[in-house]
């Protein structure tokens, strides 16, 4: 199984680029097939321009574009990792799926409604905030992001979310804690390998909270 993490971090100090690292070895230490989309460290443009939609209405692709299709069209699974700015993305990776999921790759229209392309596709989303559960759930954030990004974004290309995982209050949590959420996005990982009898390293039978 192939899987392909596109993640958004400017720090590479940060808990969920932590994370990202315990995903990988878990996941290639499980046998798994594993690339990864670093927006910012490969300087992703996220402006979709006029030039672009030009290329795109002819058919013609724009290089970067391109390269990204065709690195989802091999993944089994994909994961999106980001912290939550001002309640949703940030504008690279917002723009990466501006650019990236395209009309004719993402989905196309049938009778003038929009039919998904990605219906072989997972998607797990990974994602850190500031502020506390409670405030967010007080506030009915994750409700609204469970509707406009995993089925707004997601759900229209046909994507399934199979997961959507937020760690709260994670600046002021200190390392004991951090190091319990990377134990168990550790177990999150080997929960998405097939056959979890390849794995190495730790198979204690644990669960997640």
């Amino acid at each position: 199984m192939y899987h392909l993490i596109v993640k958004s971090l400017h720090r590479n100090e940060s808990f969920l680029s932590a994370g990202v690292e315990r995903i990988t070895a878990t996941l290639r230490g499980c046998g798994q097939k594993v690339g990864i989309r670093d927006l910012y460290d490969q300087q992703f443009q996220p402006v979709l321009t006029t030039d672009d939609f030009l290329l795109l209405r002819s058919g013609k692709l724009p290089v970067d574009i391109k390269k990204e299709q065709e690195l989802l069209r091999q993944a089994d699974i994909i994961w999106f990792v980001y912290p939550v700015w001002w309640s949703g993305m940030p504008a690279i990776l917002k723009g990466y799926i501006d650019r990236i999921f395209s009309n004719g790759f993402a989905y196309t229209m049938q009778d003038y409604r929009p039919v998904g392309l990605l219906k072989d596709k997972k998607a797990i989303l990974i994602n850190s905030m500031g502020m506390s559960y409670e405030e967010y759930k007080e506030k009915g954030m994750f409700e609204a992001m469970r509707l406009t990004i995993d089925e707004g974004i997601f759900g229209f290309t046909g994507m399934e979310v199979i997961l959507h995982k937020y760690y709260t209050s994670i600046m002021s949590a200190d390392d004991s804690v951090k190091a319990v959420y990377l134990d168990e996005l550790s177990i999150l990982a080997q929960s998405f390998v097939e056959n979890e009898a390849d794995c190495t390293g730790d198979k204690k039978d644990r669960k997640v909270a």
